[in-house]
């Protein structure tokens, strides 16, 4: 993604997941939107022409013949526990599924000539904490916490987006992609895939989710 002027520098911190995408794009994205005043960390749109956005979105514009990219960024604050510039980002990235990103200035020094908190070793837990919240509103299959990567990296597929190499049965857990990995944590909604023998430490949360802890992480 390209980042606007609302952050800057980095490393960017991602906290991603994925949904199933019906073909309604204006009510799914007004779903998604209308589901943020749902969770209990306070997320501030700082974006003043919102409906524009979602018109955007609707239409989308022309990415390659015949194929159009439906995109949609806003400027936020999410209330942890400190207040964090963040941008939301929603991409369709297949026919059925669409993928919901989260953008936070992830360097562990801050930038007040920005006006940017940078993240301290102890409050990552605030972010596990706001992806644990996100899966229980929002009910997605797979989501994760990442710096400078997404969801998508899950898929053995290395295609620009809008492609069906990212169907939303194509998203699945192997292992092995996660040792190194840049994923910091995981969640997975068991609803779709029972997880055995998993090499990391876990922790099961409502809805039938799992966390995976990923102290490897790099």
């Amino acid at each position: 993604m390209e980042v606007s002027q609302w952050l800057n520098g980095g490393p960017f911190l991602e906290v991603s997941f994925l949904m199933k995408f019906n073909g309604q794009r204006k009510k799914t994205i007004r779903d998604i939107l209308n589901k943020l005043s749902k969770v209990n960390k306070t997320i501030e749109i700082v974006d003043h022409d919102i409906d524009g956005s979602i018109d955007s979105f609707e239409s989308g514009y022309l990415f390659d013949e015949g194929v159009y990219h439906h995109s949609l960024r806003l400027d936020l604050y999410v209330y942890l526990a400190r207040r964090r510039k963040a941008i939301l980002q929603v991409e369709i990235v297949s026919s059925n599924a669409i993928m919901v990103d989260f953008w936070f200035y992830g360097s562990s020094f801050d930038a007040p000539e920005w006006n940017q908190d940078g993240i301290k070793k102890d409050e990552m837990i605030d972010f596990t904490h706001f992806l644990v919240e996100l899966y229980l509103i929002y009910e997605f299959k797979v989501g994760g916490i990442a710096v400078e990567h997404d969801i998508l990296e899950l898929f053995r597929c290395n295609e620009t987006y809008p492609n069906e190499g990212y169907r939303y049965e194509n998203a699945s857990l192997d292992f092995r992609l996660l040792e190194p990995s840049n994923f910091i944590h995981i969640i997975w909604n068991e609803t779709y895939k029972k997880l055995n023998n998993i090499p990391f430490k876990i922790k099961r949360v409502d809805k039938e989710g799992i966390l995976i802890l990923n102290d490897d992480c790099k």
